[in-house]
């Protein structure tokens, strides 16, 4: 077993005596009434997030994100409990306010108290240590359901004059044994701790006297998770069972439908970490929520065009010009106002992103030179005969091979010329083909504009039409269209920022000229 060693090395510890906790120290429970700070450290992740909670018996407030997003939970004004969700959302002009979405506990689906702070059950004291510059008592909790080992350790120390026990830190290291990995590895530190909590806080008035209710099944709660917390089991269960019936996902044998449970709990922490992050865009469950790397990659398909393969004609714009032309460029264009854009399709797993949106950009070049008259082309025949040309099928292509089947030629713009290279070929040409990075980020999205700083702009795996692009709060950004179906992002469509070549947009983007 995973932890063999450590279990042994606790049993002795334990058997020998080596460590008794203190007769005067009551068993380790958390007091009913509380408020902390704390910090989340994703170890595998790579990233942090920080918490805020008030708690009393009847009351729970926890804040994401120096308050970007509150969860509030009331016993005393719902017989099973009602939960607040307050968090800023964007108007139109791109202005930000907070609103308050509310859900009520029902007879088989009751809502409890939120907390940060882990079950102490079963917890065992092993021995004591210093956590920052204060004597603690350490207990583990070692663990094995089904194809996941874990082992937890809490460290708090004793307030003998408020006679509760006080939180410094907690670290969860999970194994599954399905992957042979390790799944996920965490620690929380805890700060500020208060044993005193008014009733202020959970004060609710401001912002919702005229919350909108949902319940429980609807896609806000089951899809973009509002009042879902990750770590509740419960609430996992309910989300899974949902994605199932809305996935049609049947799972042959347990431990797959385990893993795949595992994967999207890891998702949901993604989404939800984002989400109230408050960063502009949102990430939501789909369809994509409990693949395996390895199983994306059908739904991707590009592949990399060899270094200097570009177009046969150059692009007919020096930067000189474009500087020249730049004030005369509309602040916001879609070409699918003017007809150059078909419907959206979907690839499904077959890894045909390079016909997609080479076809896209042929479309809208047809269009435009024919008076607006939209002819659908076939990406089927690209995946049929663009072979002799270095395309591969489902297993994958560049935009340049179905080019070179379809009309012999393509037209790259310049990633050096910046922006308005793209927004003149758009204008003058049409939507183009563009090749992006998907990360689970990208795969997950929902809505707003996106920006990941770290998604790679030099590993392009995926193809898409780029139709447009618009401004808000001074920052451009490019309208892509997807051939995931017209469920993912915006009906089919991203928003995506223009700043630092997000997710490579403008690393190879190609038009057709007719």
């Amino acid at each position: 077993m995973w932890f063999s060693n450590i279990l042994l090395l606790s049993a002795i510890l334990i058997a020998h005596g080596k460590y008794v906790k203190d007769d005067d120290q009551p068993d380790l429970e958390w007091p009913e009434t509380f408020s902390l700070d704390a910090l989340r450290i994703y170890l595998t992740a790579g990233f942090t997030q920080d918490y805020k909670i008030w708690r009393t018996p009847q009351t729970s407030r926890i804040d994401y994100n120096n308050g970007a997003v509150k969860s509030i939970v009331d016993k005393k004004r719902s017989r099973f409990g009602i939960q607040y969700n307050i968090h800023p959302e964007a108007d139109l002009d791109g202005d930000s306010t907070y609103v308050c979405k509310k859900t009520k506990g029902i007879l088989w689906h009751r809502i409890n108290l939120e907390t940060i702070l882990p079950d102490t059950v079963d917890f065992v004291a092993v021995g004591t240590e210093i956590i920052r510059d204060i004597e603690t008592t350490k207990f583990v909790l070692e663990e094995v359901s089904k194809n996941v080992e874990s082992r937890k350790t809490i460290w708090a120390y004793y307030n003998s004059d408020e006679k509760v026990w006080i939180p410094k830190k907690y670290e969860v290291v999970q194994y599954n044994t399905w992957f042979g990995s390790e799944v996920s590895s965490e620690i929380w530190e805890f700060n500020n701790v208060e044993t005193e909590v008014s009733d202020e806080y959970f004060e609710t008035d401001e912002y919702c006297e005229d919350a909108r209710e949902y319940t429980m099944k609807d896609d806000a709660v089951t899809k973009d998770l509002l009042f879902i917390n990750p770590d509740n089991d419960k609430h996992v269960d309910h989300v899974f069972k949902s994605f199932k019936k809305r996935y049609n996902r049947k799972y042959d044998i347990d431990a797959e439908h385990d893993m795949r449970k595992a994967i999207l709990k890891k998702y949901m922490r993604l989404v939800s970490m984002i989400n109230n992050q408050n960063l502009g865009y949102k990430l939501t469950i789909n369809q994509f929520s409990d693949r395996l790397p390895t199983e994306k990659i059908k739904y991707t398909g590009l592949l990399r065009r060899s270094p200097g393969k570009k177009g046969t004609i150059p692009f007919p714009y020096t930067s000189e010009k474009l500087k020249e032309l730049a004030d005369t460029l509309p602040s916001e264009y879609d070409t699918r106002l003017y007809g150059l854009v078909g419907t959206v399709k979907n690839q499904a797993e077959c890894g045909s992103c390079w016909t997609f949106g080479t076809t896209a950009s042929i479309e809208g070049a047809v269009a435009l030179s024919n008076s607006g008259n939209f002819v659908t082309l076939s990406n089927q025949a690209i995946l049929d005969c663009a072979w002799p040309y270095g395309g591969s099928g489902c297993d994958g292509g560049a935009d340049t091979e179905a080019y070179n089947w379809a009309m012999d030629y393509g037209i790259p713009t310049q990633a050096e010329y910046g922006d308005y290279a793209n927004q003149m070929a758009l204008i003058n040409h049409g939507p183009m083909s563009v090749s992006v990075n998907v990360n689970d980020e990208f795969q997950s999205y929902a809505g707003g504009i996106f920006y990941d700083k770290n998604c790679d702009p030099t590993d392009l795996n995926h193809e898409v039409s780029l139709v447009g692009y618009g401004e808000q709060d001074g920052d451009t950004y490019w309208i892509l269209k997807n051939s995931w179906g017209p469920e993912w992002g915006i009906a089919g469509y991203m928003h995506i920022s223009a700043r630092d070549n997000t997710c490579g947009v403008a690393t190879e983007p190609t038009y057709a000229v007719i």
